[in-house]
């Protein structure tokens, strides 16, 4: 009785540990659906930060200067209070709004591809762009703005642009796969009902980063330049 005890608990435990691994394992692959086009998506959305942060810094002096200027602007009406909150905030969300949609649409398109990869290049590059333009602006006191800036301000944003353009790339893929290599292991209405599914994520989550851009974010910098800057 006691061995056939610890067989049976045995077997429990073996079932309850797959039955975890298992709903991690769907939950991963929900996230993130291929593997190798999350590691590019992933190496694009870094090369594209670094070539922002060059530019920004070979720039002629003029452009230089312009940037800084543009930054110093924004800082000054933060500690003025001249900024209007609401009207950030409409901004913001109207843009995340149509970079959703846009990308999220072009998934649907055979050359949906390329024009989502060229519009996260693009979106990471002004990503690291303006974080060399807070460093140059501020010195070493502008890693603290540019820190609140990537939290508070683009973080979710780049998080929202990396799994659709992995799944409108993913979309993409399967809809070649269907049309011209007839593959019947695609199943298209759950590939599609998931798709649908991450858009209506990717809304919810684009209005709490737009709050956080147009509330939060500018109360934190302006804590941040009274203390330091």
């Amino acid at each position: 009785i006691p061995e056939f005890w610890y067989i049976y608990n045995k077997k429990e435990y073996n079932f309850m540990g797959e039955d975890k691994m298992k709903k991690y394992s769907n939950i991963k692959s929900i996230i993130l659906p291929n593997k190798r086009i999350n590691i590019f998506v992933i190496c694009l959305l870094f090369l594209g930060v670094i070539a922002g942060a060059i530019f920004a810094g070979i720039i002629g002096m003029n452009d230089k200067t312009l940037v800084i200027e543009k930054i110093k602007l924004f800082i000054d009406n933060i500690n003025n209070n001249s900024l209007n909150s609401i009207h950030i905030f409409k901004n913001s969300i109207s843009i995340n709004l149509i970079y959703i949609t846009i990308i999220w649409l072009l998934g649907m398109a055979l050359l949906g591809i390329i024009c989502n990869i060229f519009i996260l290049f693009i979106k990471s590059f002004i990503f690291g762009f303006s974080i060399s333009a807070f460093i140059l602006t501020y010195s070493y006191k502008g890693l603290a703005i540019s820190f609140l800036y990537l939290i508070f301000g683009q973080l979710l944003n780049l998080i929202i642009i990396i799994i659709l353009t992995i799944y409108s790339i993913t979309f993409s893929y399967q809809l070649l796969l269907l049309i011209f290599k007839n593959n019947s292991n695609i199943h298209i209405k759950k590939t599609i009902k998931n798709y649908f599914i991450i858009f209506i994520i990717s809304i919810i989550l684009s209005i709490i980063s737009s709050i956080s851009e147009s509330f939060i974010l500018p109360a934190l910098i302006k804590l941040i330049i009274k203390l330091y800057v």
